[in-house]
């Protein structure tokens, strides 16, 4: 854009775009002020410089400053450390260490499993923790191996022996023997 006169339009200013094909006018210019300084005047001059170094100033000036002060300030450091971890005694991280399940080996945590589903034929995960005393991801290996997870009621979210693993015969397949 750019801001000009053009020969034939009343000698008026007018706004008009240069492109390669032709000039194209975007708007006439009706209103047209100029300010002009008067250089006998100095008092006028050189307030009038003023005001322009200060506006040139104040556009250079960035908006925040570092300013350094002698004073000390007691702010905390952050640290990777939460609150929970600092002030834990030592008794109560050797009784954590004591609390952690540790692994069996495969045969007896089957056991384990059998004995468990021999008085329940539905568990829950987070009950079969409990009674093997085994890590979660541990057990979960097993579950996998040995039972089939329910997924829908009435059992939902609940473990079941497969039936090549069960000790009892299943509800559909037991029944009246017909012998001759």
């Amino acid at each position: 854009m750019k801001l000009g006169t053009l020969a034939g339009v009343n000698r008026n200013l007018a706004v008009y775009s240069d492109t390669e094909d032709a000039i194209n006018i975007e708007g006439v210019i009706k209103t047209k002020f100029e300010v002009m300084l008067n250089r006998s005047d100095p008092k006028s001059s050189n307030s009038y410089l003023k005001l322009k170094r200060f506006e040139a100033e104040r556009k250079m000036d960035p908006g925040r400053k570092i300013v350094i002060t002698n004073k000390s300030h007691n702010n905390f450091k952050p640290s990777n450390v939460t609150r929970k971890q600092m002030f834990t005694t030592k008794a109560e991280k050797e009784e954590k260490l004591q609390n952690k399940r540790t692994r069996l080996d495969a045969d007896a945590v089957e056991s384990m499993i059998l004995r468990a589903f021999k008085k329940y034929q539905y568990i829950s995960q987070k009950n079969l923790v409990a009674i093997t005393e085994q890590p979660e991801a541990y057990l979960k290996t097993f579950l996998h191996k040995m039972c089939v997870y329910n997924q829908k009621a009435p059992h939902k979210n609940t473990w079941e022996l497969k039936p090549e693993y069960r000790y009892y015969e299943s509800t559909e397949t037991a029944g009246p023997s017909e012998e001759s």
